[in-house]
């Protein structure tokens, strides 16, 4: 993991973090687990739409690594897909998790091969493919990376906490969300560090900060449309 302090951002990075200050909302989904306040067919729903997200991942990143011209960078694009595989085993692919997950809240195969996502859900993972497979590999890093990962290790860990503590399951169950409370956290980080170094024109920061506006603002429709589904579940 980095260890790059806070001090010696460029002005770009915290540009970036402003950006994420000023455009994201907290995910109403959080406190509402934290509480304990969602039935567990409304977290059902919520594992069965993430799935979605999370089947078309590895894709997100394939796409920034082919438009990637620096070797070290491809080596962490790399390394983010070989853990999203589950370094090789099948069993802790993060598809194969997240549907473990599923089924221990009730899903059955059929629902988890079935599952008709949301509007928004759908806008979100082809918002995803638009701006990683179409934008430079800093605006998909920075949408990707900065966007998406950073906020993972804090709201999975507090959703795997609560799903333990209020809804009975295992941390087996939960292994989907605990894996990225660090493996995000590492990803983030050393995302940030390229992004820094190589986004070295105005033309490509102010792409980089539109990417990441971008992205947040489809991720708050997303998350707010699947929190007012999962509190409509009995």
């Amino acid at each position: 993991m980095s260890t790059t302090a806070p001090s010696t951002r460029s002005v770009f990075i915290e540009e970036l973090f402003a950006i994420v200050r000023e455009e994201s909302t907290r995910d109403p989904f959080f406190d509402a687990m934290r509480a304990g306040q969602v039935s567990r067919e409304g977290i059902k729903t919520w594992a069965l739409q993430a799935l979605q997200v999370v089947r078309e991942f590895t894709r997100f990143i394939s796409a920034i690594h082919a438009n990637c011209p620096h070797r070290e960078a491809q080596q962490l694009l790399a390394e983010n897909l070989w853990e999203e595989h589950g370094r090789g085993n099948a069993e802790r692919d993060h598809f194969a998790l997240i549907k473990r997950l599923a089924r221990s809240l009730g899903a059955i195969d059929e629902e988890i091969g079935q599952t008709e996502m949301l509007p928004e859900t759908s806008a979100y993972i082809e918002h995803c493919f638009q701006v990683t497979r179409n934008g430079s590999f800093i605006e998909g890093m920075t949408a990707i990376g900065v966007g998406i990962e950073r906020f993972m290790p804090v709201f999975f860990g507090v959703l795997a906490e609560s799903l333990v503590t209020h809804y009975g399951l295992t941390k087996t169950d939960v292994e989907y969300l605990l894996v990225h409370v660090g493996e995000d956290e590492d990803h983030a980080e050393r995302s940030l560090e390229i992004i820094e170094r190589y986004a070295v024109t105005d033309d490509v920061k102010m792409k980089a900060k539109q990417a990441l506006r971008d992205m947040l603002h489809v991720k708050r429709r997303f998350a707010d449309a699947l929190y007012a589904r999962c509190l409509n579940q009995p």
